[in-house]
């Protein structure tokens, strides 16, 4: 995998155990921050209890925050999607009605370590509750885990199906002061990049008391948090069109925008396109129609932005008209008014 380098962010995470956590002086050490919000190691969902109160300070300091889930794969799929809707729930609690963590949520997958599971059952429930957390939640999520366990589970590979978790963004744990390790994470499990490397469970950071975990991060935080709520949202109609239009979203990672009308899907666009054209007539919209338009951008990982922006056309009264003559489209079908 890559090595870090003079633009990668630094971050840490912490948990209950983390001893005088000054978030202050955080905010000025760090990039970005993870808590642990919870964990079924014990066999039963446990919130650790300093989490609420983290992720407040966090959010009052203004460090980008995110949050993982110690889980506990177990042959029981059932089970993965219970550990998944705690995690969501608990989010929600710390973060905000709707609201999962400015950063990517982490499973956090590094047992059982007495290989009780197979291969199969370990990457399958892994799998299981992935696909549940991000279904009920849109957000993506990420796996963290240990090299050594990946070695374990014999590179997370299942014969016939390749590497099913390999599409997960990877926070992969590899220290250095272990004799032996290599310099850097090595390609395995189907990943050849790591968007954040844990490289020492032992350092000393200003703001905690305690040794803490030390990560490498991306060169830009944009590849941690999903794209920004899309701004500059304008939309004006003549006799067959609805007009819709916003300012570019400046996210590296952006992969383009979904457009709705009355929350029905409309289109996809690229990430070089910043406006469309509806036409009434597809879409059955009369003089008298309620029309919402809704625009949300997505970023090459899968991810929404938090809230999809939305105005509200007033029916009521005369909007302003145009004629063929007042706008045009460029090469790249973005439309501009004369």
């Amino acid at each position: 995998m890559q090595s870090p380098n003079a633009g990668s962010l630094f971050g840490i995470d912490i948990n209950e155990f983390s001893q005088n956590v000054n978030f202050q002086v955080l905010a000025r050490t760090v990039d970005f921050l993870y808590l642990r919000s919870s964990g079924s190691g014990s066999g039963r969902f446990r919130v650790d209890r300093k989490f609420l109160e983290f992720a407040k300070a966090s959010r009052d300091f203004g460090i980008p925050v995110g949050a993982y889930h110690y889980a506990l794969p177990t042959t029981s799929l059932p089970a993965a999607d219970a550990q998944a809707d705690d995690f969501a729930n608990i989010l929600q609690q710390g973060f905000g009605t709707g609201d999962y963590g400015d950063l990517f949520p982490v499973i956090d997958v590094e047992a059982p370590l007495d290989k009780s599971l197979t291969t199969e059952q370990l990457v399958n429930w892994v799998d299981r509750f992935r696909r549940r957390f991000e279904s009920k939640t849109r957000r993506r999520l990420m796996i963290y885990t240990g090299a050594f366990f990946i070695d374990l589970y014999n590179n997370f590979y299942i014969p016939g199906r390749g590497f099913p978790l390999s599409n997960m963004p990877l926070w992969i744990a590899m220290y250095t002061s272990i004799p032996g390790n290599p310099p850097i994470p090595k390609d395995q499990g189907g990943w050849t990049r790591w968007r954040i490397w844990q490289y020492s469970e032992s350092g000393n950071v200003n703001g905690v008391d305690s040794p803490t975990d030390l990560n490498f991060g991306p060169n830009n935080i944009d590849l941690l948090r999903p794209p920004r709520d899309v701004a500059g949202l304008r939309v004006y109609e003549d006799a067959r069109n609805i007009y819709v239009s916003w300012n570019p979203n400046p996210d590296v990672d952006l992969g383009g925008y979904n457009i709705f009308l009355n929350s029905n899907y409309v289109a996809t666009l690229n990430k070089g396109r910043n406006s469309y054209v509806i036409p009434k007539s597809k879409y059955g919209v009369t003089a008298t129609s309620p029309v919402n338009i809704g625009v949300e951008a997505f970023d090459t990982d899968g991810d929404f932005s938090k809230e999809r922006t939305i105005v509200t056309l007033n029916r009521g009264q005369r909007n302003v008209q145009f004629t063929n003559s007042e706008f045009y489209i460029d090469e790249n079908g973005n439309f501009h008014f004369l």
